[in-house]
């Protein structure tokens, strides 16, 4: 696990593998959640029940199925936000974003920038704590 330094509490980073090759990352404040692609949904729920977490965000940075695939479940489970790239074409509804804008979730901002190679309208979500190192997703 890994400790992001901001503020009174610090921002904390879990891998959650997925699948046989892939990774679910889970940010958290110890008050609340949010995932990166979380292509399944099962680990993200399991990992939140543990923790005994509410999620109230989920951050995509690209449109393929292991990155999105849990999406939809875990917005029914929790009603919790959603933002993905606006060069995407995703097959969930979420709040789109492009390179330059700003998310603010768990108390951070997340700056968001265009990275295109892995797909077109990849993203990248890059934190920009009050003080303290940057930290990408």
């Amino acid at each position: 696990m890994t400790m992001v330094p901001s503020g009174p509490t610090a921002l904390q980073v879990q891998p959650l593998p997925a699948f046989e090759d892939n990774y679910i990352w889970l940010l958290h404040d110890g008050r609340a959640a949010w995932v990166v692609d979380p292509g399944d949904a099962a680990p993200v729920l399991a990992a939140l029940r543990n923790l005994g977490l509410p999620l109230t965000g989920i951050f995509i940075t690209h449109h393929h199925g292991d990155h999105v695939g849990g999406v939809a479940a875990l917005r029914a489970a929790f009603g919790c936000r959603v933002v993905g790239p606006k060069r995407e074409a995703l097959p969930v509804a979420a709040e789109a974003v492009d390179d330059g804008d700003v998310v603010e979730a768990l108390g951070q901002r997340w700056r968001v920038l265009h990275v295109p190679g892995h797909t077109a309208g990849h993203v990248a979500y890059v934190n920009e704590p009050a003080a303290g190192p940057t930290r990408w997703l």
